[in-house]
């Protein structure tokens, strides 16, 4: 095993584009050592350059090849060592009706969103507890709290994963190893593809976010980096929102118009 440097080693998957990517950045310029995990080579490559040195190496690797993550766990550890830091950034999000939704689509959205975290956590784990000290951040989703039609394997694969973070969080606290999650809202990222360039789609989708923009990869990484680091070193177990003030509540007024009957309610009231 690779002899601990000064640097601490944080494992991020799903770090070949928006949210891992920003993570990933993040965690090097704060001065840790990171293991970028992604399925994408050629993402990876980007990152890669766009980060030269010793501080990042990449991995390519499909997380949906649960049975296999030990190979990519074992490689880590012979060339880095063991993560003090475990992100669990990589998730897929397949949209079907419940009836068309296919026992693959099942399948893969289990792996890569809930058991390939599980088994990361399992193998860097005991490294954890013989150093007395570990934070792994699960980025979940708000639709872990509130779901969407069509995504009941998304939706379903992120409430558990919230639900593991808790686990973890009481499991391994004695231990000095935290455990907490992210759950973004709607973040500007590749993943949306064309949808944001659509100005009728935004300007309404803005009505229902009290801060009126998009998240940022960046504001997501800045939540991680937080519960990463020692700022952090009395939360645990917990899942932080971060929708811009979606879920928080509903300014009907903002979304349908300045409506008679809104306005009549609120004087009677």
């Amino acid at each position: 095993m690779a002899a601990r440097p000064s640097r601490p080693l944080a494992l991020v998957t799903g770090a070949g584009s928006g949210i891992g990517k920003a993570i990933a950045i993040r965690l090097v310029t704060e001065g840790y050592r990171v293991a970028a995990v992604d399925r994408s080579r050629r993402a990876l490559g980007y990152l890669k350059r766009s980060r030269k040195g010793e501080h990042l190496s990449v991995y390519a690797f499909d997380l949906e090849a649960v049975s296999n993550i030990r190979s990519l766990t074992r490689q880590v550890r012979s060339e880095f060592g063991d993560p003090s830091v475990l992100v669990n950034n990589a998730g897929v999000c397949l949209y079907a009706d419940v009836d068309k939704i296919t026992d693959e689509m099942w399948e893969r959205s289990l792996n890569v969103n809930l058991l390939a975290a599980a088994a990361l956590a399992r193998d860097f784990v005991p490294a954890m507890k013989r150093a007395k000290h570990g934070s792994i951040v699960n980025v979940c989703s708000r639709n872990a709290l509130s779901s969407s039609p069509r995504a009941s394997t998304y939706d379903a694969s992120k409430a558990a994963l919230l639900a593991m973070t808790r686990t973890l969080a009481v499991e391994l606290g004695p231990f000095g190893i935290r455990a907490n999650a992210v759950l973004p809202g709607f973040i500007d990222t590749p993943v949306h593809g064309d949808l944001l360039q659509d100005k009728v789609f935004l300007k309404n989708y803005l009505k229902l976010i009290p801060l009126n923009r998009m998240g940022k990869s960046e504001d997501m990484a800045n939540i991680v980096y937080f519960l990463a680091s020692e700022q952090s070193a009395f939360v645990t177990g917990q899942g932080i929102v971060a929708d811009g003030g979606q879920m928080s509540g509903q300014n009907y007024a903002r979304v349908f118009g300045n409506l008679k009957s809104f306005k009549s309610r609120q004087r009677k009231t």
